[in-house]
């Protein structure tokens, strides 16, 4: 409670503030009396203290001394009974006590200090335990309209009443899940702007609120006051916003601010359970889908029924993921902190397109299974707009670098298994080319099924003639040059694009590419040479797969 509601009981009647009034609001928690020379030790944050003054009655310095003491320790003030053993109360003290905020009172013969005290302590209770019977109350009334299924916009509704503004409910990327109040539009976008900052300040200072003021804006939109409440949950925080609230004395409308962020934060966690749970249910079943673990086409339709994989469409798949690169490490962290995040973003790039999909994990792939009708036309230009698209607002939303492989359009449901495969091997050739932020589409590898009717012997002796002099150079010089070339014969001879891919300056590039045309006498930019290394490249990866 403050100060100056203590000071309106009936046993303080007779009692002065001879200094430091701006400080009354001060808030008082505990009440001692004391008359021990080093008194400070025992003195806790918004303690008032009683005190005779009787062992700094000859020693004006240190009554001087203890308010400096007590006003940094944040106290709530000092009660000094005169008349008794300290007749008034120096001129030095008062003008302290005034310059410093801090509220010096003067106490009467009567009561006693004893009285005094029993009565503070008696009010404070009895005001604590008003405060709880309410907290509880309100506890209980939030918790009743949750399991009512009114849900959260309930109690914002609520909250907005007792603090006669307008309050918000944000997710972790502060987007609002519920409002309730009078604010319109122009306010909120002006809120939501400046709400990041606040959200970092929160995550930096570990506090639970903050607040900040919003100027008036263009259009005549009038300044605010916004105070953000974070809600600590398991996966990201949400927040709990408060624009223009009544700046109150009374700690009701804080209490049922508290009470509301538990009841929420409740919820939210009951709400993301249940979807984490619906989720790995339809992981459950995209996985044994695409592992062919279904007999038939009914018996897909009948299980997926539920996920709208039906018969009579035609099914598209693509997959995506994070990039390799050299901040993989700093962003393997935050992909599994986000992976509600970046879901939801994917969905949500998806709903804007109108593309009717279904999407899945598979480990640390996004699959996106897209259901197109046959009679529609569709093209995979239109779902590569749409996967650009994503792909720039996950970077806008974090610098996350992430790729994306396209299968082949399948009619029937028992090779939708095919074209997610062939979108998985889509994303593993660019990544094998050390692409990043590219969009692959799965194409038959007609080469390589032209290859595996030469004798294994005969690949290797071609393999061998056009990178010897390169495969006798020690291991880390040999895999440099080789990468370096297969690499820029991917990027159709561009050095800048290779220097991008490999992390490496211009310079770098061109001296690896001149020892390797040194070391192979042919040229990377000879049509006939580069045929050929692109062939003995791919003959080098199926001599590979032969091995393992």
């Amino acid at each position: 409670m403050r100060l100056k509601e203590l000071l309106q009981l009936p046993v303080y009647r007779d009692v002065r503030v001879r200094a430091g009034e701006l400080g009354l609001d001060r808030q008082v928690k505990s009440v001692n009396m004391m008359d021990a020379p080093d008194i400070i030790h025992y003195l806790k944050p918004d303690e008032l203290l009683l005190t005779t003054a009787y062992a700094i009655r000859e020693q004006p310095d240190q009554l001087l001394l203890l308010i400096g003491q007590m006003a940094e320790a944040d106290c709530a003030g000092l009660g000094i009974k005169t008349k008794r053993f300290l007749q008034e109360i120096p001129k030095q003290a008062l003008e302290l006590a005034d310059a410093l905020h801090f509220p010096l009172i003067e106490l009467s013969l009567e009561p006693a200090l004893g009285e005094l005290l029993q009565e503070s302590l008696r009010y404070m209770m009895e005001k604590n335990n008003e405060e709880l019977r309410y907290a509880l109350k309100m506890h209980r009334d939030f918790s009743t309209i949750i399991m009512q299924g009114k849900g959260n916009e309930s109690i914002l509704r609520i909250l907005s009443d007792l603090v006669e503004g307008t309050v918000l409910l944000a997710d972790g990327q502060l987007r609002i899940l519920a409002q309730a109040g009078d604010e319109g539009a122009p306010m909120t976008a002006r809120m939501l702007a400046a709400l990041p900052e606040a959200a970092a300040t929160l995550k930096k200072t570990a506090a639970r609120s903050t607040s900040f003021s919003l100027l008036p804006g263009e259009g005549g939109t009038n300044s605010a006051e916004i105070l953000v409440y974070a809600i600590e949950l398991p996966y990201q925080p949400a927040f709990l916003i408060l624009v223009n609230g009544q700046n109150s004395h009374s700690p009701y409308p804080g209490l049922a601010v508290e009470q509301a962020i538990n009841v929420i934060g409740f919820e939210l966690m009951k709400q993301q359970a249940l979807k984490e749970r619906s989720r790995r249910y339809k992981n459950e079943f995209f996985g044994d889908l695409i592992e062919g673990r279904f007999a038939s086409a009914a018996e897909i339709a009948t299980v997926g029924k539920r996920y709208g994989i039906t018969e009579g469409y035609t099914y598209w798949c693509a997959v995506g993921k994070a990039d390799d690169s050299p901040e993989r490490g700093e962003l393997r962290g935050l992909l599994h902190s986000s992976r509600e995040a970046l879901y939801d973003i994917l969905k949500r790039t998806l709903n804007r397109h109108g593309l009717p999909c279904v999407m899945f994990n598979n480990k640390d792939l996004f699959a996106i299974l897209l259901k197109w009708e046959w009679q529609r036309p569709f093209t995979e230009k239109e779902l590569t707009e749409c996967l650009r698209d994503i792909q720039e607002e996950l970077y806008r939303w974090n610098a996350l670098s992430f790729s994306f492989g396209i299968g082949n359009p399948v009619e029937q449901l028992t090779h939708i298994p095919a074209s997610f495969h062939e979108a998985v091997s889509a994303l593993q050739d660019g990544c094998q080319s050390l692409q990043t932020r590219f969009i692959r589409s799965y194409r038959t590898k007609e080469a390589e099924e032209l290859l595996k009717m030469i004798p294994e012997g005969a690949l290797t002796d071609f393999y061998l003639e056009s990178f010897r002099a390169v495969l006798e150079e020690e291991p880390h010089e040999r895999d440099e040059l080789m990468a370096t070339a297969r690499v820029f014969l991917d990027t159709q001879g561009q050095i800048g694009e290779t220097a991008k891919r490999l992390y490496v300056h211009r310079n770098t590039v061109s001296y690896r590419l001149n020892k390797y045309e040194q070391l192979t006498r042919r040229s990377l930019r000879d049509s006939n040479d580069s045929l050929r290394f692109r062939i003995a490249f791919l003959i080098g990866e199926l001599l590979q797969e032969g091995q393992t």
